[in-house]
């Protein structure tokens, strides 16, 4: 058995990042990726996060880790001054990859966490010199550019299939937040009867640690209670520092468990 990567890129990764795993007989028997991400954002004690991917038997798994595990030695070096982690995603429920993982030296301690925050009363105060307003999502260009603005701000997983999804939502909304008539934060938020969830929530890095995206995120959930709404959740990565001190501001609770996240910090 052995690795080999493939001629041209596959669904925009490079090739020397997509890894086969190929029998004596040449037939395919596992697959696997890695993906760099820079989330200075969402991690700040750690930018660099590689999300890999394994599929396959279980000789593939031992060949496509090792392979994957060398290929982030070499992209950690892309910025070896900031801190780096290697990570997968599990389903709670698969303990036998789990066991994989951590017999390999991951920890198994990030999750992807459901949380339920409480509804603050009032409306809550806007900061001096900022205003809040709906953005406008009436055509293509204004939704594909709050999906960039999404993912300027380490926000990727909101396409146009699931922004459209959300918009045909009973409750819907995305509101802005601007100081100085300047945008610096957007929140989304989608339900219907008394459920709503907290979608997504940025703010500039140049407003960050103000207290913009508390304001911004009561006011939100102000609306959202004067059109029926009593119940929200939202889903954080639990160990990201800015996710959690938001929502200990609204007296989160965690109600579940949707993923796993075996990791290892590579310095």
């Amino acid at each position: 058995m052995k690795i080999v990567h493939p001629q041209q890129s596959v669904n925009g990764l490079n090739p020397e990042d997509v890894f086969y795993a190929i029998d004596d007989l040449g037939t395919q028997t596992g697959y696997g990726f890695i993906l760099y991400q820079l989330q200075p954002g969402l991690y700040p004690d750690c930018p660099v996060n590689l999300y890999f991917s394994i599929e396959g038997d279980a000789a593939s798994r031992y060949l496509l880790f090792g392979a994957l595990v060398a290929r982030a030695r070499i992209l950690q070096n892309v910025n070896p001054q900031l801190r780096a982690r290697l990570y997968t995603s599990l389903s709670p429920s698969d303990t036998q990859m789990m066991e994989f993982y951590q017999h390999n030296g991951f920890d198994c301690d990030e999750t992807d966490e459901i949380l339920q925050l409480a509804i603050p009363f009032g409306d809550g105060r806007i900061p001096m010199s900022c205003t809040v307003a709906p953005t406008p999502l009436n055509t293509w260009d204004e939704q594909n550019q709050l999906i960039y603005r999404l993912q300027m701000n380490e926000i990727t997983f909101v396409n146009m299939n699931y922004l459209n999804a959300l918009r045909r939502m009973p409750h819907f909304m995305t509101l802005g937040l601007y100081r100085n008539a300047g945008l610096i934060g957007e929140v989304i938020m989608a339900g219907q009867g008394i459920d709503c969830e907290l979608v997504a929530i940025y703010i500039e890095p140049g407003s960050r640690r103000q207290g913009m995206g508390r304001a911004l995120l009561h006011r939100m959930m102000a609306i959202m209670a004067a059109e029926g709404v009593s119940r929200v959740t939202t889903r954080i990565m639990s160990r990201s520092q800015p996710q959690q001190h938001l929502m200990s501001a609204f007296g989160a609770t965690v109600t579940g468990v949707n993923m796993i996240f075996p990791g290892m910090y590579l310095n």
